[in-house]
């Protein structure tokens, strides 16, 4: 009996410790995702940080947002190994931009244009006509900038002191605005133009000096002002801004 008893006290002992190593393996594989979305995590902070230093060369912590961060963090267990994975090469590639100060080649935006919130722009020293400025825009891969939110407009009012172009037109209908890339002031959902008191407000369609009327916005007007917009004979010449996306777009597809 005693021989018996001994057996299955053993039985009993072995299972538990499997069951003790299960248990262990679980809590390893667990602490390990922690790990690592604490390190992604962590990284993706010191991307924020050397964005700060080179303020006004690469805009890291706009260009990195992604709704996935945040799932990231709050379930690291269920992610996934794959999606942890595709997370750390993307910070790794971004690691890499940062060295355009070494590497020209891993500049986000061409000589002469400026990054900011995942764009590039272009702001024009030689003025020419609504027109040309579309087309110099257009030979450059870009298009005339496109304003469609607050933080974009205070940026362009940041960076200029004189009027200048941007790719708002009414030429197909009469106060019908749209942006070169055909969407309408009512789908952007902003518009910035110049309000008076006494006097009819911006866009006026002033024709004493063009007939044709005034059929193209832009920052500012020759008095001055940069805050609001104007419409303005498109035959008139003025500096311009330049638009494009990043060279090297930080997206989930790449």
């Amino acid at each position: 009996m005693e021989g018996i008893y001994s057996n299955v006290d053993h039985s009993n002992q072995k299972c538990s410790h499997c069951r003790g190593n299960q248990v262990s393996s679980s809590k390893r594989t667990k602490v390990l995702l922690i790990v690592l979305s604490v390190s992604l995590v962590l990284a993706l902070g010191g991307l924020c940080v050397l964005g700060i230093m080179y303020a006004g060369k690469v805009n890291l912590c706009d260009a990195l947002t992604d709704r996935k961060l945040s799932k990231l963090q709050s379930d690291p267990e269920n992610y996934g190994h794959e999606e942890l994975l595709h997370k750390y090469k993307k910070v790794t590639k971004c690691f890499s931009s940062c060295t355009e100060f070494i590497d020209p080649a891993c500049k986000l935006c061409a000589n002469g244009w400026i990054a900011h919130r995942g764009k590039c722009y272009f702001f024009s020293s030689k003025k020419q006509t609504w027109f040309e400025s579309r087309d110099s825009c257009v030979a450059s891969g870009a298009h005339l900038v496109i304003i469609n939110n607050k933080k974009v407009q205070d940026f362009l009012v940041s960076k200029v002191n004189e009027t200048h172009w941007i790719g708002l037109n009414d030429l197909d209908t009469e106060g019908h605005w749209v942006w070169v890339n055909n969407q309408t002031l009512s789908e952007t959902g902003v518009q910035f133009w110049h309000t008076r008191k006494s006097e009819p407000n911006e866009p006026d369609n002033w024709k004493q000096v063009d007939p044709s009327g005034e059929n193209c916005a832009s920052m500012g007007n020759r008095a001055g002002t940069v805050k609001k917009w104007f419409d303005n004979s498109c035959k008139e010449q003025k500096k311009f801004i330049c638009e494009i996306k990043y060279a090297f777009p930080l997206t989930d597809d790449n």
